[in-house]
């Protein structure tokens, strides 16, 4: 319909079929097969033919131009709309503790960019607290986090239970700590205190300088039993204590049907592994 339209619009600003064929790059019976099919759709004759040299357009076709030349504008403004919509990235950003990022969601992020290819991802990684504290702040950020909230102001999706560890020589006169108010931390803390620990502390916010040192043989401590793929040729051995890793979003963000798809893909993913 739009060739006829364009053979159409091109014919009445000319007033000639020869014309119109010249610049459309067609025969002039294409011309005239174009201008019989449009007449015949619309029941009516656009021009008057006195011989193949001369036409003049009826009050129909005057009419029928002006409606013709609007819709062609309006297709061609849709396609531009659409391109440039199509151009639009969408941001999401995840803020995600340093045990969850090291243990799980690194596993998951080339399958989670692959299913959503129109989202330019910002991945914040930072202690629990910190997370919390964004997200309670900001309604247009989720955070996994792995230590209990319970705040009114956030949901909470469960994402699986994680075992936790004990790792490094047990004559080690070492503890490495995180960091405070990290999720770890929180864990290691009850640790000591149900089992009377009382070693000299090293501490760190980073959970690679503990693998570090762990590697070296330089201190014990407790973490996800993920972590030992990190860490083949450490000696560990199981505690009674396991973490809620979760994650959390603003109860004032507005739920879109695409931020509901990432926390269904993220949820999924975790689900697998349990």
């Amino acid at each position: 319909m739009l060739t006829l339209l364009h053979t159409f619009i091109t014919v009445y600003e000319k007033q000639s079929f020869s014309k119109a064929a010249s610049l459309l790059f067609i025969s002039q019976p294409t011309v005239s097969t174009h201008i019989n099919r449009l007449e015949t759709l619309i029941e009516t004759p656009l021009f008057i033919r006195y011989n193949k040299n001369r036409i003049e357009p009826t009050e129909f076709g005057t009419f029928f131009y002006n409606r013709s030349s609007q819709l062609i504008k309006d297709w061609d403004s849709t396609l531009s709309d659409i391109q440039q919509q199509k151009k639009k990235r969408k941001q999401f950003t995840i803020f995600i503790s340093q045990s969850i990022s090291e243990g799980y969601f690194n596993d998951f992020i080339p399958n989670l960019i692959n299913n959503f290819p129109d989202f330019d991802f910002d991945f914040q990684i930072k202690n629990s607290e910190s997370i919390v504290t964004e997200v309670l702040q900001n309604t247009h950020i989720i955070g996994l986090v792995e230590k209990p909230v319970h705040h009114k102001e956030l949901t909470e999706v469960m994402l699986l239970e994680d075992e936790m560890v004990r790792v490094g020589s047990t004559t080690a006169p070492y503890w490495l700590l995180r960091e405070p108010k990290s999720g770890v931390r929180y864990y290691q803390e009850i640790y000591i205190q149900q089992y009377n620990i009382r070693l000299n502390n090293i501490s760190t916010n980073n959970l690679s300088f503990i693998f570090k040192l762990l590697e070296n043989n330089i201190g014990q401590t407790l973490i996800s039993k993920k972590a030992l793929k990190h860490l083949p040729d450490i000696e560990w051995n199981a505690t009674p204590l396991s973490r809620k890793l979760v994650l959390i979003r603003n109860n004032m963000t507005a739920l879109d049907p695409d931020t509901d798809k990432i926390i269904t893909f993220i949820s999924g993913e975790f689900k697998k592994l349990t």
